[in-house]
């Protein structure tokens, strides 16, 4: 007490039970705002991978296309980029070595071959595209809590096909005047790279109706059994070969390591092949070899097929790659190269149709070796999970499979929304696993 002028003053000490209240109360408080903030940002997420798939046209009306690096899919890019970043800072020691080590040295390498590429804008931009793929391989591992996660970002992935779905409908029925030479591509920019979307689709249906960890209804796995052959239909529809390959790759083993019923859904092909001769076209224009003693003898009548171009380009950049073998000629430098080496491509280059001769031009053998340790380390983090879910982890190794034999014949890198869907599920994978394998490096102070 103070004694004062008539008045009496009395000093207030905070005991110690009140100052552990008042910091269980702090800390309550920033609890709540942690899990609003995070909640959040998942929410933004799934929403982002909802509208992605089916997002081109528009970005396309609003100019995205024309100028990539200030339209809105770039915008897109930086928001998916700045979310990883964001869930790392709120976590920083949450999954420290899938997150940098594995897809660190590809980006280091990527990144670094930007300098000396001979467009530093175009490298640049690719390099950031490359990164959002590594956002998305990484935002799983901090917001995935539990298995029951597993089976929600899967669904949220197949809910983004729906609006793709209803779209393909009216691009069929726009094609229909012109079936030999129609080639469905839905909401996509190429057929191609909706075949890869259909594909990465089928097995995760086939990962839903095998895996011992996915939680769904009976009726749900029934809906989306049937709803594998809609997309087997749509996926014939693009005239995509590659994509027909790795598909019918990933049928046969569910069918016989799986599921031998599913066999019977090949009778379905005859069926598309009879209803649609163009098909047929397809399948056998890449059956029929010119032989020609040098490109001079190209003509309008005497034409190379597809994947005979493809060879002649291939080998046309073998003695390009030579000549820079340790770290290639600067990303993004292959198109603009092509024309001198390839007299079959104009003054505007092409890309090299093949991820991986494309990485040794650019990034040589350090990009190489960089993208071995990438996709060697995924399919060895899916391997060790084998014995938790044999069925399921066969399917995923079956999706990686098909997107490294797709990578043989096409340039994957640059698909953007398709490679946010692919390594947003690997990341996905990835995380479950090591949560199940090491529960207490992935402990967390936010729970559900």
């Amino acid at each position: 007490m103070t004694l004062g002028s008539g008045s009496i003053e009395i000093e207030h000490r905070a005991t110690p039970r009140d100052s552990a209240a008042e910091a269980r109360q702090t800390a309550s408080v920033r609890f709540v705002n942690y899990r609003a903030i995070w909640s959040l940002l998942r929410a933004v997420v799934f929403g982002i991978l909802l509208v992605r798939a089916s997002s081109d046209p528009i970005f396309n009306l609003l100019g995205g296309e024309s100028a990539a690096s200030m339209g809105v899919g770039a915008i897109f890019n930086v928001l998916a980029i700045g979310l990883a970043v964001l869930f790392l800072a709120m976590e920083p020691v949450r999954a420290p070595f899938p997150v940098f080590a594995i897809w660190g040295p590809f980006l280091l390498v990527a990144f670094g071959s930007t300098l000396y590429a001979p467009d530093f804008m175009a490298a640049a931009r690719l390099a950031f595209v490359l990164l959002s793929y590594w956002a998305f391989f990484a935002i799983p591992f901090f917001i995935l809590r539990s298995s029951l996660d597993v089976s929600r970002f899967i669904f949220v992935v197949i809910g983004s096909s729906i609006p793709v779905t209803l779209y393909a409908v009216v691009d069929i029925a726009r094609g229909l005047s012109d079936l030999s030479e129609f080639r469905l591509q839905s909401t996509f920019s190429h057929p191609n790279i909706y075949a890869f979307y259909l594909v990465l689709l089928m097995g995760l249906g086939l990962y839903v109706s095998s895996s011992r960890i996915v939680r769904v209804t009976a009726r749900l796995r029934v809906l989306i059994m049937l709803y594998i052959p809609v997309l087997v239909v749509l996926l014939m529809l693009t005239k995509t070969r590659s994509a027909w390959g790795v598909c019918g790759f990933m049928f046969l083993v569910y069918a016989f390591k799986i599921d031998r019923r599913f066999l019977a859904g090949f009778l379905l092909i005859p069926v598309l092949l009879v209803a649609n001769p163009s098909l047929m076209d397809r399948l056998a224009d890449v059956t029929t070899a010119t032989e020609v003693d040098s490109f001079s003898q190209l003509n309008e009548s005497t034409r190379l097929n597809s994947y005979v171009w493809r060879q002649a380009l291939w080998e046309s950049a073998i003695p390009q790659v030579l000549e820079r073998p340790l770290l290639g000629h600067g990303l993004e430098s292959f198109k603009p190269s092509t024309p001198s080496f390839f007299p079959l491509v104009g003054l505007q280059g092409i890309d090299g149709h093949n991820f991986y001769l494309q990485t040794s031009f650019e990034m040589g053998l350090a990009g190489i070796l960089a993208l071995v340790w990438l996709f060697g380390w995924v399919a060895y983090r899916l391997i060790s999970g084998y014995p938790r879910d044999p069925p399921g982890i066969l399917v995923l190794l079956c999706i990686l499979t098909s997107y490294l034999l797709e990578s043989y014949s096409d340039n994957m890198h640059f698909y953007l929304s398709f490679n946010w869907y692919f390594w947003f599920m690997m990341g996905t994978i990835y995380a479950w696993i090591r949560q199940e394998i090491l529960p207490d490096a992935t402990t967390s102070a936010v729970m559900d």
